[in-house]
């Protein structure tokens, strides 16, 4: 399992998925979004690129870890068999001396296992790997790097950080957070625990929780002092049943 990595992930995913549709609209608005729009990766170069008819966003990459399918492991990038791509895995080895700072043995050993649930689509599983290890990634490099994750080929994918991108992304903003959380919060393992940390990356910020009858209430402020609150109640197997938004 990788318990530890999604744990640490789970503390950072809703910074990181808010960070990745952000991402995302800005390559659809410079590169398109449109059959032409197309990745490259050339880690000898640690370069990468998306690129479409209408525009490119070039970025340099770090190779963070591959996930394989069979056997259903993850590779860190400071990994002896990833060594061969040299200068992209430099940055990775930050991960084993977090480990080894923590006494973490998922972030400490070169391979970590996962498993694959029954009746769960594989593809799916090891999509949500490649972002359990990328929101992890914010916790041991901050936040000036984005990840990048896709299929390479027999199930697998990659995880890349990103960093120099050519062209800016939009900061989150609460309007942007409120459009979203609802959906985010049907994702997390831990409500407070995400909520917490995603407060935690943002400067200026604040978090209020609180409980009424079985509804809880989780209020966001900006550094402006504008807020929203989300409430929500959970079943009585401690699913999240019901989720509603308001404005502050």
């Amino acid at each position: 399992m990788h318990t530890s990595i999604r744990r640490t992930g789970q503390r950072n995913c809703i910074y990181a998925a808010l960070r990745q549709e952000l991402m995302n609209e800005m390559f659809q608005h410079i590169v398109g979004d449109d059959d032409s729009v197309n990745y490259e990766v050339d880690l000898d170069r640690q370069h990468f690129a998306m690129v479409g008819d209408k525009g490119k966003v070039t970025a340099t990459a770090h190779l963070l870890a591959s996930i394989a399918a069979k056997p259903p492991t993850l590779l860190w990038g400071y990994s002896d068999i990833l060594a061969r791509f040299g200068k992209a895995t430099e940055l990775a080895h930050k991960v084993r001396d977090y480990g080894l700072e923590h006494k973490d043995d998922e972030f400490a050993s070169h391979e970590v296992e996962y498993t694959f649930p029954p009746d769960l689509d594989q593809g799916l599983v090891i999509a949500s790997v490649a972002h359990d290890i990328g929101c992890a990634a914010i916790t041991i490099f901050g936040t000036e790097y984005y990840y990048y994750s896709s299929p390479i080929g027999g199930g697998s994918r990659v995880v890349l950080l990103l960093e120099n991108l050519s062209e800016p992304v939009a900061p989150i903003t609460l309007d942007y957070l409120y459009a979203r959380l609802p959906r985010y919060l049907q994702q997390v393992d831990d409500i407070a625990w995400s909520l917490e940390g995603f407060v935690e990356l943002m400067p200026g910020w604040s978090l209020e929780l609180s409980e009424d009858g079985g509804m809880h209430h989780a209020r966001i402020t900006d550094e402006s002092g504008a807020s929203i609150r989300a409430n929500y109640q959970f079943d009585e197997y401690d699913r999240l049943k019901r989720v509603e938004m308001e404005r502050q």
